[in-house]
């Protein structure tokens, strides 16, 4: 997940917070549930904003994490065991249609305005404004400092593109494969990751499997034909998780407000299903090529756990409203499902010991995969 998506959407909830109670004025009595209600609304803007620039990586992330499978023929003996390094992403075309977001495509409240457009994740733009403004609840008009004569609002940059130009969502794992007899193979992947920064540590874990057996042998006598048909099943998931370091991230404290007891952990999750025919024809001994087709189904999730703590210390503030304390629970929930129809082609060079492959997948969108693959029981 972009790390700038994730100080930007939590930094939106500590400001709004923050302008929404601090607020000199004393007309009608208030309570904090006044204000909690435009809190709400800028929570559903940065769901729906979040769900929008990510929206290329999340809706084809577990695409392209399930595609890398052997294509070819299937040992038929028990016992072989191969050594693979996959590879794979998905390659989006950027165009006019999803270069930018639009506005009008977000959730829309009084209280927020924002620039027409602002830059997907995949450009190289800057980020859009977005202007928030504090109303007053009993007539839903912009409050006005009367010092000054401005309105009590926030401005924020929101986030700029990571600058690919073109949507990629790559990965590399390992994958152990064994063989099982009558043609039927089966193969794990498992991928742990962690990555220190300064916000906090990102944790990356995949895991997932695949079967695939021959079905060939059941239509045909021959001991090894060039031609052959395979059927693939296989999941895979995957979690990206942020944890924050307490002292830097989704806290504030100062002579008015405190977020002691803040602990929010954001996460990414995919889960993917995938059902293929491989048609393979074996040119000569070192040269196989497949065709592919079938469909794959996936599950995204991008979320948050934790709690969200704020309490106003001033006694002028604690005058003005009935509570000075919020807590928030699953900031951010965006979830994307979607099956879609697989296909492709590959190529496998090499025999005995080492085999290089290349496959390529469409699945909503194009996917290409390749693999390095050493047998290290052959019997």
């Amino acid at each position: 997940m972009n790390k700038k998506a994730i100080v930007f959407s939590c930094s939106l909830v500590i400001n709004i917070l923050l302008f929404g109670l601090f607020t000199p004025f004393k007309g009608a009595a208030q309570t904090i549930q006044d204000y909690e209600i435009q809190v709400r609304d800028l929570e559903r803007f940065a769901n729906s904003y979040l769900a929008a620039y990510t929206n290329l990586f999340s809706s084809n992330f577990g695409f392209s994490l399930n595609q890398g499978w052997q294509g070819g023929a299937i040992p038929k003996k028990a016992g072989h065991i191969s050594i693979s390094v996959v590879g794979s992403s998905a390659i989006i075309p950027i165009n006019d249609e999803n270069r930018y977001i639009l506005a009008n495509d977000l959730y829309q409240s009084s209280n927020i305005h924002t620039s027409p457009i602002t830059p997907g994740m995949f450009t190289d733009a800057k980020g859009g404004a977005m202007h928030l403004f504090l109303l007053d609840p009993s007539t839903n008009n912009r409050l006005v400092n009367p010092v000054n004569g401005e309105y009590l609002s926030a401005n924020f940059n929101m986030i700029d593109g990571i600058g690919t130009e073109v949507g990629v969502t790559p990965f590399l794992m390992p994958q152990i494969s064994v063989g099982l007899g009558k043609s039927t193979e089966i193969s794990l992947r498992v991928m742990p990751v962690a990555v220190g920064l300064n916000e906090g540590k990102v944790d990356i874990s995949a895991i997932g499997g695949g079967i695939r057996h021959s079905l060939s042998q059941w239509f045909t006598e021959e001991e090894d034909p060039d031609f052959t048909v395979n059927i693939l099943l296989s999941y895979m998931r995957n979690k990206v998780k942020f944890t924050p370091n307490g002292d830097r991230f989704l806290t504030f404290n100062n002579d008015y407000f405190s977020t002691e007891g803040t602990r929010v952990v954001l996460s990414h999750k995919t889960q993917t299903q995938q059902a293929l025919l491989f048609f393979n024809y074996r040119i000569n001994p070192f040269i196989e090529i497949y065709g592919h087709g079938g469909a794959v189904r996936q599950h995204s999730d991008l979320g948050s756990d934790g709690v969200f703590k704020l309490k106003i210390n001033n006694e002028f503030i604690q005058d003005a409203v009935d509570n000075t304390s919020l807590e928030y629970a699953d900031l951010f929930n965006s979830k994307i499902e979607k099956t879609k129809p697989a296909g492709g082609c590959g190529i496998i060079l090499g025999n005995g010991f080492l085999k290089a492959e290349v496959q390529y997948t469409y699945a909503d969108t194009h996917i290409a995969s390749l693999a390095l693959r050493a047998s290290i029981l052959n019997p």
